[in-house]
């Protein structure tokens, strides 16, 4: 699969109107900057930034996710961290982030610890 920023922002629009994502207030696919890069060490991260162009920012690491379905559990867990943007905490596995991925997971028929 080769995998682009606008593949990210397509998956992103299907997600961003599931359960329980449209539920959480989430930015549109407008407002993020989605990059793919090549890194062996991290599937992919968010970023806050209400600085730059974008105040969201996910990265997907193409070297580490090939197949569709790892792009989208990984992107799925890019955006909990993005739900969370408004907290001091929307970088923490805690509790809530827990919770969250319990939720994605039951609607989405995913594995929560794969989140």
């Amino acid at each position: 699969m080769k995998l682009t920023p606008a593949i990210l922002k397509n998956l992103y629009s299907a997600i961003y109107c599931m359960k329980p994502f449209d539920r959480w207030n989430m930015p549109l696919p407008e407002e993020i900057h989605f990059i793919v890069d090549k890194d062996q060490e991290v599937m992919g991260s968010y970023l806050y930034d209400d600085g730059g162009d974008h105040e969201h920012t996910i990265t997907i690491s193409a070297a580490r996710c090939g197949h569709l379905g790892t792009v989208i559990r990984v992107l799925c867990h890019e955006a909990i961290h993005m739900s969370r943007h408004r907290t001091s905490k929307w970088t923490h596995h805690d509790k809530e982030f827990r919770s969250r991925a319990h939720r994605i997971s039951s609607e989405l028929g995913f594995d929560p610890l794969e989140l």
